[in-house]
This record gives structure tokens, sequence and C-alpha cells, in this order.
């Protein structure tokens, strides 16, 4: 590796710009919808610094969407999976499942906090989308998209792909139960609430990250262990149809600039990204840290139904293959009226709904 190598420090976080006239109207009195963060160090991580992914999450998605981080240091998808529960009731309330050794339905359906937030969304949307004679002193947009209130993105295999007879072997956990335990995850979410409204909560993957087999090679293995969790990670989006951000290999790329222009040679950076990226042979530097921010970015603004195809050789139907979660934060409204718009004499009158 070059010695002389300078690392250059992270880009700015930007919000591509709308008109002044959709920054001033577009906004909203409906909740505003959560973006849940779950996994490993990497996760919790990403909030302990300004150059942290996760922190430069709730910048771009400021007054769009509550950025939470539920990253923990050391676990995997087995301690995850155990800890999961606690974190769903946490913030959508009592489930209408019982989690033991499986998912059991239970008698009746519980209220919880996901069941109001429905009948809450229902009733303000409808609101949102009609027009009425306090119109301009509230300045609700009138064709705001439905979004998911709840959106988790999971995020684990770095531990999980420890080398079972290496130093951190008590982390390791084998590729099949890597895959079960994923799966397990994402069905757990999308069953923890009320079941008559699924659109509610979405679910992404977030493939675990390249490692510097040089600096860790006691405990990991990046071509020969990493990469096949990361395969499977994607194999389980594909089977579970929900997006996937594959930071294995995205990570191994240069920082993507506004010009369209790469900082360095595609074929020179096979070495690169392991100094600009990796501090310690596997956690993020603030340069790396800015570069996952990219990619899962990348997914969160796609639409979330932006390919299909014909399930049988074009004797049935189309099948809508999930590739984002379509939460760009140029059609996100702000959440309350701006305050250039709100009724000086009677404030109490922008905020009814």
């Amino acid at each position: 590796m070059p010695s002389d190598h300078l690392i250059m420090d992270p880009p700015a976080v930007a919000i591509p710009p709308v008109s002044s006239e959709i920054y001033l109207r577009h906004t909203t009195l409906r909740p505003r919808p959560k973006l849940i963060l779950f996994g490993d160090s990497i996760t919790e991580q990403g909030s302990s610094h300004a150059n942290g992914w996760v922190t430069s999450l709730s910048i771009r998605y400021n007054r769009r969407l509550d950025v939470v981080n539920r990253g923990m240091n050391g676990y995997n998808t087995r301690w995850g999976k155990a800890c999961l529960p606690l974190i769903l009731e946490e913030i959508l309330g009592p489930s209408a499942w019982s989690v033991g050794d499986g998912l059991e339905q239970k008698g009746q359906v519980q209220s919880n906090s996901i069941e109001q937030t429905d009948r809450n969304s229902a009733s303000t949307c409808a609101n949102d989308h009609c027009s009425n004679e306090n119109q301009q002193q509230r300045p609700i947009s009138t064709e705001l998209p439905l979004y998911p209130q709840y959106t988790f993105l999971i995020a684990f295999g770095a531990n999980d792909s420890c080398l079972p007879n290496g130093t951190c072997s008590r982390h390791h956990v084998p590729l099949s139960e890597y895959s079960s335990n994923l799966k397990d995850m994402i069905q757990m979410i999308k069953s923890w609430g009320h079941p008559l409204s699924p659109d509610l909560v979405s679910v992404a993957l977030l493939t675990p990250p390249p490692c510097n087999t040089q600096v860790v090679s006691t405990s990991r293995h990046n071509e020969s262990v990493t990469n096949l969790y990361a395969r499977e990670c994607i194999n389980v989006g594909e089977e579970m149809n929900v997006p996937v951000v594959d930071l294995w290999n995205g990570m191994q790329l240069p920082i993507e600039r506004d010009d369209d222009e790469s900082v360095y040679n595609l074929e020179d950076y096979g070495v690169t990204w392991k100094l600009d990226y990796l501090s310690d042979g596997l956690h993020l530097t603030p340069l790396g840290n800015y570069k996952m921010f990219q990619l899962v970015v990348q997914m969160l603004e796609k639409p979330m139904h932006s390919s299909s195809f014909d399930s049988n050789g074009g004797t049935k139907g189309i099948m809508k293959i999930h590739v984002g979660l379509g939460l760009s934060v140029t059609q996100l409204p702000r959440q309350y009226p701006d305050h250039s718009m709100v009724d000086a004499e009677y404030p109490e009158s922008s905020f009814r709904k």
C-alpha cells in the first residue's frame, strides 16, 4: 500500500434544491415517518461523530424523517433476532403476534401504536388531499404520496462472518443460520403490526461491508468469508423481495462526485479503498462513512417498484421487484408549515387537521 497516500476529507452532505414554492408549501401535519437502523458497531458508530453515515442521514432528511439508531457493537444476527422484539415493541407498540420459538398469532389483534398510526394516517391523509377555506393559511400539499411510517434497515454480517476458529469466534454465526435469521427478522418486522396495514412498515437489508484481511486476519477474511455472507444477504433480499444495499461491492469503489468523475482511477482503487474507508481494517473512517451514506441514499431514493417482469414466460401476471424504498428527499414533505406560512394572528388555525 502506498505510504504517502493522502486521504481526503468527506464532502459536505448536500440536499438537492427545490423551488421556493415547493419548499414553502410542500408540508404536512401528518406524523413524521421513522427510519430505523438496526445493526452492529458499524451502525452504532454511524451516530458517534459529525461525519457518521447515520448522522449524515439525519442531516439530509431533517424535518422529513426521524432517523433512529439501534446499532449495538459486537452483535450478530442471532443476538439481533433475540433483541428485535424489544425494539419493535418500543417503536411500534405491543405486537399482534407472540414471539417464542416461532411466530404464533394471538387470538385477537391487540390495539397498538401502529394501528393508531394507521387510523391517524388515513384521517390526516384525507385532510391533506382536500381543499378547504383555510388552505391559504395551511400550506399542506394537495398531492402527497403515501410513505411507510416505519422503515427498517437491517445491517448485520460483519460479526456473523467472523472466523469460527479465530479470535472473535464467539460472534460467528454459520452462513445457513445467518440466512435464516435475516428471513426471520424481516418476517417479524412485517408481521408485528396491524395485519390490515402492511404498507405502514417497510424493510431493506445492508450487506456486510468489506474488511481488510491483512489487518484483521486473525478474525476475518474478506474474499473467502465476508464475501459469502454479502452474497447470501443479497440472495435473501431477492427471495424475500426487499431492497438490498450491496456494501461489499459498493465500498470497494471511489466516492461518487456531482460531476460524475471519480477521484481515482478504478483500476488502481483495489488498494486505495482500504486506506480511504477503513480505520482499523473493519470500522469506517469519515470518508468510509460518507461512502456508506451515499450507497444507502441511492437505495432509499429509488422508486419502490422500479422494475418488474413476467413471472411465467408471458402467461401470468407481472411481479413487482422492490429495488428501493421511494423516500426521495425532494418529494417527502417537511413536517409542519414553514414559519412564513403560519398565521401570526391566529396560529392555531395553521395546525388544524
